[in-house]
């Protein structure tokens, strides 16, 4: 009985070096190359997966401003014929309010108008990267066209020679 234990023990040793020479080969071949590949395409996924949530919020900020600009833009064009500045003002700090943008300068004239609002955008990523986090300017330019203008013919012109 002695002997067969011996062999047996012997037998399983032999058993765990033919295993630990296979472990061996095994970490020689160029196989596990693979393994590093996968793990790096899948944190340069993960990567550009996070960083979309931050290019959709970009895309969401400008579609806020710019809707802002184009409404606060029309409205003082179409409050421009009573020069009432107080009022322009109120109602360019009401759109932008709804737009949760905030108004950066109105410009109008005569004959154009010129509205420029912004957004500060927070990040979920690239706000680890950049600490102030991001800005969105959007501008709007409309050109006011009067109905006593030339073009309508609503009124009449004369003119006088000598």
């Amino acid at each position: 009985m002695r002997i067969i234990n011996i062999m047996k023990h012997k037998l399983y040793l032999s058993l765990i070096a033919i295993n630990s020479i296979h472990a061996i080969s095994c970490l020689k071949r160029p196989g596990g190359n693979l393994s590093i590949l996968l793990i790096t395409s899948t944190l340069m996924g993960m990567l550009l997966f996070v960083s979309l949530f931050d290019i959709f919020s970009l895309c969401i900020a400008r579609e806020h401003t710019k809707n802002a600009s184009d409404a606060i833009a029309l409205a003082v064009a179409q409050n421009l014929l009573f020069f009432d500045d107080d009022e322009i003002l109120m109602i360019t700090d009401e759109i932008s309010k709804k737009n949760s943008c905030e108004t950066e300068s109105v410009k109008f004239d005569y004959d154009e108008i010129t509205v420029t609002t912004l957004k500060k955008v927070k990040f979920l990523f690239i706000g680890k990267i950049l600490k102030e986090g991001g800005i969105i300017f959007s501008t709007s330019k409309v050109k006011v066209a009067y109905p006593w203008d030339e073009r309508f013919n609503n009124c009449d012109f004369f003119i006088f020679e000598f």
